[in-house]
């Protein structure tokens, strides 16, 4: 249908297109932060030079996470005030000097310089969900915001990929280097595209919104009426808004649909998706597998790729509840495999396993990203957005965000541990007994939200009948701009979604641009 479009008008939505691939590189960038570690620091450990020791290594790993929660935090100023250009600009920064900085400690020669390294590529992963995602989702039409938000999330596991593959033939710090410089041209690449029309209209910029819009539409587009309902509900939205009370925290259309979230990004992070990613090197080296271990990661870090990309059209075609029910139990299974290797490894020893079994860690963790990437990557960010009611969905997405990270912080931080004082059978076989209790939590407690409109889910979680609702049909033939704060996959952080709902019967579903 999307592809339809495409065709049909493809002078309107190039113009749209081009902005999402560049205000996708940001998480192309905050991939090539997490795949880092996974061929950077068993090179460090070949070639240290200076004074480290092991809990530096784990630290220096989880760092990153570290910063993001304060770079989610502060980079919604600069949005509100400078504008989504200047931030997302500006954000590059943060991995030029964190990059440059890790790749210099090689002269240093001070484990102190990777700690201050990382954190800025911290903050600059906590950045770029809010920078990068508003950005897109507020410069794309309605009908192809579904599929062009799904374009950060394919930037996200091609930066990671690249990661594993420069990484397989450079050393740690010639590797930072290289992701030093294409922050830079991404940089100057943003310059040349407009700032977004919404945020240009709330400032008092009407001209240069109708400009921007014009531009990111086509020369040939109207945009009068696009332009007309946005400041029409500009100005009724400016209006409403009021003051959020404790109280209405409380109530049970919030608390319901926030308990739920919570429980999805637990057990999103509870496979262990961070610490395969992390680690993904130093699997394949413990595991013993019949394959060297850093064209196993180039194999497992493309196949990612592929799914992560794929799954962007499974979303509305198929419902949240099948995508992340069957992905949890594929995910199960694969898990549940490297733990069984790495028990009989415990049992035969590592030579007879891995002679027998040398294949089993490959497919397992070829297995466990197809499955991830086919539901637990993206769904929880998605049903965040549209379970939590639009009054409170920036505070709640912004804790659930910091609930993400910080879930994610303990286990890439832990995990080590977890190998030297439980065992590696044991420590999979945890991720694995996790991911078949998200099952059970998805099966009973998360209602299916494809299809649904805000109100219908509002109503859902406060069992309100529906004749008490306001007339819905008054409601559709309203155009909305609604605010959402939600976090994207793995650890994706927050994304703020301002989107120009059509009248009812021109919406096709894709109402989320998460992915």
């Amino acid at each position: 249908m999307v592809k339809q479009r495409l065709m049909k008008n493809p002078q309107k939505v190039l113009p749209q297109l081009m902005a999402a691939v560049v205000g996708s590189w940001g998480y192309f960038c905050m991939g090539t932060v997490r795949g880092w570690g996974s061929p950077g620091l068993p090179s460090l450990n070949r070639t240290l030079d200076f004074e480290m020791d092991a809990d530096d290594f784990k630290w220096i790993s989880a760092m990153p996470m570290c910063g993001s929660f304060f770079g989610a935090l502060a980079i919604s100023i600069p949005m509100q005030y400078c504008g989504r250009k200047k931030a997302l600009m500006g954000h590059y920064l943060l991995y030029i000097f964190g990059s440059l900085i890790l790749g210099l400690t090689c002269i240093g020669k001070h484990k102190a310089m990777l700690y201050a390294g990382r954190l800025l590529q911290g903050f600059g992963v906590g950045c770029t969900t809010p920078a990068c995602q508003i950005y897109v989702s507020e410069c794309s039409s309605p009908n192809v915001r579904g599929r062009l938000g799904s374009i950060t999330a394919s930037s996200l596991a091609l930066g990671i990929w690249v990661a594993y593959i420069i990484g397989a033939f450079v050393e740690w710090d010639n590797l930072a280097f290289i992701f030093t410089v294409l922050p830079v041209l991404f940089l100057f690449w943003t310059c040349l595209m407009p700032e977004t029309p919404i945020w240009l209209l709330t400032h008092g910029m009407e001209d240069e919104g109708r400009h921007a819009l014009q531009q990111l539409r086509g020369k040939n587009t109207n945009v009068d009426a696009e332009m007309r309902r946005m400041k029409e509900h500009h100005e009724k939205t400016a209006s409403s808004h009021g003051s959020i009370r404790l109280g209405d925290l409380m109530r049970c259309p919030v608390m319901k649909p926030f308990g739920i979230s919570l429980g999805i990004m637990f057990f999103q992070q509870a496979t262990g998706i961070n610490a395969m990613i992390f680690y993904t090197v130093s699997i394949f080296q413990v595991a013993g597998s019949s394959i060297e271990s850093r064209y196993a990661t180039i194999i497992v870090g493309g196949v990612q790729l592929v799914f992560t990309i794929a799954s962007g059209f499974f979303v509305d075609r198929y419902g949240r509840r099948i995508l992340l029910l069957g992905s949890a139990a594929i995910t199960s299974i694969s898990l549940t495999s490297m733990g069984t290797f790495f028990y009989f490894q415990r049992i035969w020893g590592a030579d007879t396993a891995t002679e027998l079994l040398g294949w089993l860690p490959l497919v397992s963790l070829i297995v466990f990203f197809v499955a991830y990437s086919g539901g637990m990557s993206n769904v929880p960010f998605i049903i965040m957005g549209e379970m939590f009611p639009s009054q409170y969905r920036t505070m709640l997405g912004t804790i659930t965000s910091s609930f993400n990270l910080i879930v994610t912080l303990v286990i890439v931080r832990f995990f080590p541990d977890m190998l030297i004082h439980l065992g590696n059978d044991v420590t999979f076989f945890i991720f694995a007994g996790c991911t078949l209790s998200s099952i059970a939590f998805v099966y009973f407690l998360l209602p299916e939200t494809k299809g649904r409109t805000l109100e219908e889910m509002e109503e859902l979680f406060s069992k309100v009948k529906k004749d008490d609702k306001p007339a819905e049909d008054e409601q559709a033939a309203l155009a909305t701009v609604s605010t959402q704060l939600t976090t994207i996959s793995d650890n994706q952080y927050g994304i703020v979604d301002h989107s120009i709902v059509p009248p009812a019967n021109e919406v096709d579903g894709d109402r989320v641009a998460v992915f």
